[in-house]
């Protein structure tokens, strides 16, 4: 379980420096934490008309955004399998939210542009 003060000055960050935490931490650890419902499917949510997966840099983020949800788990993916399903989204039209502070706020960024943070913060850990 992360150290509580940690938990607390990371969530209350402002949505980009959020996104740059979860980069880092993608790129550093290669695992991402995605939200799952029933039947082992991603969750989506719609965030201001738009549909957006959410994703996390560690487990204690995602777990503390669902507490209240029974039907809803997180699962670990690793960073390869990851991008490569970002990569099958030909369509461009996939959105990730990254994790939401306690308000709600969040910075939804397009794929695309999520993979190609990841790769260039990947090459200095190279």
């Amino acid at each position: 379980m992360m150290n509580q003060k940690k938990y607390q000055n990371i969530i209350q960050s402002s949505n980009t420096e959020r996104y740059e935490y979860l980069v880092r931490k993608v790129a550093d650890f290669e695992t991402i934490y995605l939200i799952y419902g029933r039947f082992w499917q991603i969750s989506t949510f719609n965030i201001n008309g738009t549909e957006c997966i959410l994703v996390f840099p560690e487990k204690d983020f995602a777990e503390q955004h669902i507490k209240l949800e029974e039907s809803k788990s997180v699962k670990k993916k690793g960073l390869n399998k990851f991008i490569h399903w970002l990569e099958k989204d030909k369509s461009n039209k996939l959105n990730l939210a990254v994790f939401p502070n306690r308000q709600n706020e969040v910075k939804i960024v397009n794929a695309s542009e999520f993979k190609n943070d990841l790769l260039k913060e990947c090459e200095q850990y190279e």
